[in-house]
């Protein structure tokens, strides 16, 4: 009985191996009409393939950096976001042919460092050959543009695993097969950050805190910081950049009034004090500073000058009371606060959910007030955390007739 189960493990191992060769093989030959035209295929040797399939690299794959404290948890999403998002990212070579950047990331980066590799004529049409890959050789723009599109990749699904309320994901790409071309790994290494977090007393109140900042390239932490006049605070001589810290509060208003993932949110406020000038409204002793998604307003983080300190202090979304939009949309039609929560237009994922753009009167209405922005983030619905059923914008024309 066990050498009849022994057997077939073997059969099943081979038939996986035939299974696997057969797919490598399949793509092999995609890639060197892709790069080359139908002539480089033609003039490629199958044992150059098989030669190659018994030196090819891992598949990229992200793992938890020696030392480090990110759980396996987040590894495996990590994996799962960055296969997903491999899944349909084409990249355009400079002959014009689309390729799967997944595919380039593992055979295609493995036939460019091979015939980078390559020295004189080892074989028939050799220097040929390497000349149709030669565009994409280290220190080439070409080259160039593939790493660019692994790093923007990768920084892309950090920061979607991010969060201040917990921890900044950092990806090391160094030892990957497409930046090291001694590397016979193709691993990711991952690395997380805490932002410092602390209290602040606020109206004879303790409050969390959190320092703003995220992560470089060098895994490094890069404070945010501005000088308070750039927010319209009056500090006289002495306007030196001070650091930015959010509250706990401000990180829930985001969550609850704009609903996107919290990297995004998160990293986009941090980027915000990197600007100058920084557009904003300072009204009493606070300044409203323009939040934005896909370059688009959306609301307004609410900053105070506290002991030496650019503090954020919560979140208003556009519609909100105490925001000029929203302020001009309760003059055109008198909506308090509680008429903007009855009606479910003070967030972004209720908003979105009337489709108000397909509705002329609505549409001119918010365009009245200055929420025309609002009404071209209908696509930020993919980067939602929860679901919203859409909803019948006559309710609104019903509620506003009344008022």
């Amino acid at each position: 009985m066990s050498a009849k189960k022994k057997k077939k493990v073997n059969t099943n191992e081979k038939e996986l191996a035939a299974r696997h060769y057969a797919r490598f093989l399949e793509r092999m030959k995609f890639l060197m009409v892709a790069f080359g035209g139908p002539q480089a295929l033609e003039k490629t040797h199958k044992r150059l393939f098989e030669g190659l399939y018994m030196v090819r690299y891992p598949v990229l794959k992200a793992k938890a950096a020696k030392g480090s404290t990110v759980t396996k948890e987040k590894v495996v999403q990590f994996n799962r976001l960055m296969n997903h998002s491999l899944s349909d990212i084409y990249i355009t070579l400079e002959n014009g042919n689309e390729i799967l950047l997944s595919w380039y990331l593992s055979e295609g980066t493995l036939l460019v460092n091979y015939f980078y590799s390559l020295e004189g004529e080892e074989f028939t049409a050799a220097a040929e050959l390497k000349a149709y890959f030669a565009p994409y050789f280290p220190e080439t723009r070409g080259r160039e543009i593939l790493e660019q599109s692994l790093i923007n990749l990768i920084e892309d699904v950090t920061i979607s695993l991010s969060d201040f309320n917990h921890t900044i994901i950092k990806a090391d790409i160094e030892k990957t097969a497409c930046i090291d071309l001694t590397s016979n790994q193709n691993d990711i290494f991952l690395h997380e950050f805490k932002l410092p977090k602390t209290t602040i007393t606020v109206n004879d109140k303790k409050r969390s805190i959190y320092q703003v900042g995220w992560v470089d390239g060098n895994l490094k932490p890069i404070w945010a910081k501005t000088k308070p006049s750039l927010l319209g605070f009056k500090t006289g001589s002495l306007d030196i950049p001070l650091d930015v810290y959010i509250q706990q509060h401000a990180l829930d208003r985001l969550k609850q009034r704009l609903d996107v993932i919290p990297g995004i949110m998160h990293f986009i406020t941090f980027l915000i004090f990197g600007e100058n000038p920084i557009p904003h409204h300072k009204l009493k002793d606070y300044s409203l500073v323009e939040f934005r998604l896909s370059d688009l307003k959306t609301g307004y983080l609410l900053v105070r000058l506290i002991d030496a300190k650019l503090l954020i202090q919560s979140f208003l979304f556009l519609t909100n009371n105490d925001t000029p939009e929203g302020e001009k949309l309760k003059g055109l039609v008198a909506l308090e606060k509680e008429d903007k929560a009855y009606l479910q237009i003070d967030t972004l994922p209720a908003f979105n959910a009337y489709h108000f753009e397909k509705n002329e009167r609505l549409s001119r209405l918010f365009t009245s007030a200055g929420c025309a922005s609002l009404l071209k983030l209908g696509h930020i619905k993919e980067f939602s955390v929860l679901e919203m059923k859409d909803k019948d914008p006559e309710s609104i024309i019903k509620y506003l007739d009344k008022v």
